[in-house]
């Protein structure tokens, strides 16, 4: 396949490397505000909750057959 897709899909090399980098540093820059602590702290609320969810809903299955 010859010529598809968007270019930084084509990057090899050194622009590959460069984008790669920059891609790293953006990411470390994000992850270091506010805003991402907030989401992660979200997400992980959110795991928790969805475990204790499914606990309960095993527990019920489990005693329910019984």
């Amino acid at each position: 396949m010859r010529g598809g897709g968007p270019f930084m899909f084509q990057a090899v090399g050194a622009p590959g490397a460069l984008g790669c980098g920059l891609a790293l540093f953006f990411l470390g820059v994000f992850l270091l505000t506010p805003l991402a602590v907030l989401l992660i702290k979200g997400v992980g609320w959110l795991l928790v909750l969805i475990g204790v969810l499914l606990c309960a809903l095993a527990l019920w299955t489990w005693f329910r057959r019984r």
